[in-house]
């Protein structure tokens, strides 16, 4: 009997994966160009950005059924904010794929500042998103006077709290302190997200082949964690606690992968 084994069928599939991730970028970039003057002329005036996100929350759309990439939500509780939302990080995918999760929670990302050298990529991110530049201290301290800023004005901050894509991906990485102190000094929930399927659907590396195909992606919203009345030695008990809740959803759903890593 004849059998194919995992490795040489992604050898197979490699043309069309190439395909894909071409296709793939040139919808992203495509899409992203047709509205950037959209974009560019609202992010004039802060008033507009409420608009902009909705517009996001557009765009996202587009792309994702252009590529063939659709969203499955498998829990999903009553929603208020603001929050911090923390989610693991396995793709690229995740950042768009954040706007389909949480369509009607208006959110800001806070992340890298490496996000600001791509050329199309910046002005969405430069005058709306945080970002960060963990080297300079004054940049990192004016982000997070920013974010609390925001969160007082009914906007959720979205932080990916490994702070990375892990290389063993979808092993979650540890996670770093700051999106807990943030929540506890703002005195705002956290939201715990698990996305289950992003690193199956889009590797980050390599760049050209590295697998990729469409699918659904199966996402998790947790129920919110509560700081209220929590001070900064709390901040270790809740780190531990967010976590738990993403780490508990990984291992149900990808036991096996996981398992091998």
């Amino acid at each position: 009997m004849f059998f194919i084994n995992f490795d040489e069928m992604r050898f197979v599939l490699l043309p069309f994966v190439i395909i894909y991730r071409i296709y793939f970028a040139l919808i992203f970039f495509t899409v992203l160009t047709l509205f950037y003057p959209f974009f560019w002329i609202l992010l004039m005036n802060e008033k507009n950005f409420e608009r902009v996100f909705k517009l996001k929350v557009l765009v996202s759309q587009i792309i994702l059924i252009l590529d063939f990439i659709y969203i499955r939500r498998l829990s999903t509780p009553k929603l208020q904010g603001p929050y911090v939302i923390c989610s693991n990080h396995t793709s690229y995918l995740d950042i768009i794929l954040m706007y389909r999760i949480l369509p009607h929670t208006k959110f800001l990302f806070m992340g890298k500042s490496e996000l600001l050298r791509w050329p199309i990529l910046s002005i969405f991110f430069r005058k709306i998103d945080i970002a960060v530049n963990r080297e300079k201290r004054h940049s990192a301290m004016r982000s997070i006077i920013r974010a609390r800023q925001e969160l007082n004005k009914g906007w959720s901050i979205v932080i990916f709290p490994e702070g990375k894509i892990p290389l063993d991906a979808p092993k979650l990485d540890h996670f770093k302190s700051g999106p807990f102190k943030l929540a506890i000094d703002s005195q705002v929930p956290i939201l715990p997200i698990t996305i289950l399927d992003n690193w199956k659907l889009f590797h980050t590396d390599p760049v050209l082949t590295g697998w990729a195909r469409p699918g659904f992606s199966r996402v998790i919203i947790h129920d919110e964690i509560s700081t209220k009345g929590m001070t900064k030695k709390d901040s270790v008990n809740l780190r531990h606690r967010t976590f738990e809740a993403i780490n508990k959803s990984l291992l149900e759903y990808n036991k096996k992968v996981l398992e091998n890593l």
